[in-house]
């Protein structure tokens, strides 16, 4: 007779992002409390992501890194007002988009430019959904209006939920969502376009 208990069922992916969340979760109270392992390993888990989220405003390198050094410098210093830390990955972008709408701004009053950032795009009917290269979604991407790259990036690259989003722009999650459903609609008429050129 075997007495072995039957084996676990697979982790699903649900389960794995809800794992990786409490690992941060836990490296964000430690970093709390002095631990300067604990933040490095915030840092090692977000400085790609994080640095691809600046550049997709800033696209100077040298700037986007500079941007970059202190979006971290200013965790690293409110680390400990921090209430809940689960919010962690919300505040960590919401430093970001500060930064990064600040240097928009910034180049924007630079360069006099005076068209709004995002036009209203007539509604068009969802393209078939089909597989696309990843530097054909960074160059669509980048063609994008910059508010509507972010809600991309962080729907998609970060696995933000709405709620997140709309804290980490600022906004309410009804405009979040419009903003995902226009920029959806516009990536993919722009990923269409480039596939047929």
């Amino acid at each position: 007779m075997d007495t072995r208990p039957p084996p676990s069922p697979p982790v699903t992916e649900p389960e794995l992002r809800d794992l990786d969340r409490l690992q941060e979760t836990l490296w964000v109270a430690q970093a709390r409390e002095g631990d300067a392992n604990a933040f490095a390993c915030l840092v090692a888990r977000h400085e790609r992501p994080l640095y691809y989220y600046l550049r997709r405003f800033i696209p100077q390198p040298e700037a986007a890194l500079d941007a970059y050094q202190d979006v971290w410098l200013d965790a690293f210093r409110g680390l400990r007002q921090l209430r809940a830390p689960e919010a962690f990955r919300a505040w960590l972008y919401r430093i970001a988009h500060d930064k990064a709408m600040r240097s928009l701004r910034r180049e924007i009053r630079h360069e006099r430019q005076t068209e709004p950032l995002v036009e209203a795009h007539e509604a068009v009917a969802e393209a078939a959904e089909e597989p696309h290269d990843a530097e054909a979604v960074h160059q669509a991407l980048s063609r994008l209006p910059p508010l509507w790259c972010e809600v991309l990036t962080l729907h998609y690259l970060r696995d933000l939920s709405l709620e997140e989003m709309a804290a980490v722009i600022g906004c309410p999650v009804g405009t979040v969502k419009s903003r995902l459903h226009h920029a959806r609609l516009s990536l993919q008429r722009l990923l269409e376009r480039n596939r047929h050129e």
